[in-house]
């Protein structure tokens, strides 16, 4: 006899955070598009997006990290894990600010009331977390792997 639990459909956490990820990066990928200046409400959905984006991935890898690791070096795990977006943050929000300066400097940010618009003012930016989310995908799916490998149901 088969027992109850080997006819219950059971999905990784990964298959979640995998496709929130793949949403953030859109968020990204469609501020750097010129859709937004076009068509001011697609802020509203790029918000969303990365909003989605970054509350899931902050929701599941706590939970894939005391799984994959254990509760007893949960903070220690954690700490590092959550030391690459602070990285990340603080390398584009450099990006970010040199660009837009340069921009305003140059004139070419189609100013107006005093802030710069266009791509030039944060398009840069938005390609570059747009290019490392796919980055953190990636190295994700090849984490997973490994932990399917040596047995770790995450």
């Amino acid at each position: 006899p088969t027992s109850p639990s080997s006819s219950r459909l059971t999905l990784s956490r990964m298959t979640f955070l995998i496709p929130s990820a793949f949403l953030l990066s859109l968020g990204y990928l469609l501020l750097a598009s010129p859709l937004p200046l076009a068509y001011p409400g697609i802020f509203n959905l790029t918000t969303a997006l990365i909003g989605f984006g970054y509350g899931g991935a902050f929701s599941l890898a706590p939970i894939i990290i005391s799984v994959v690791w254990g509760v007893e070096n949960f903070a220690t795990n954690w700490g590092i894990v959550a030391m690459m977006p602070a990285a990340g943050a603080a390398l584009w929000g450099i990006v970010y600010s040199a660009a837009y300066q340069n921009a305003v400097d140059r004139g070419d940010g189609g100013l107006s009331d005093g802030q710069c618009r266009g791509w030039r003012c944060y398009g840069f930016w938005a390609v570059g977390c747009t290019v490392s989310v796919w980055v953190a995908v990636l190295v994700w799916l090849a984490a997973w792997r490994g932990w399917k490998r040596r047995g770790v149901v995450v």
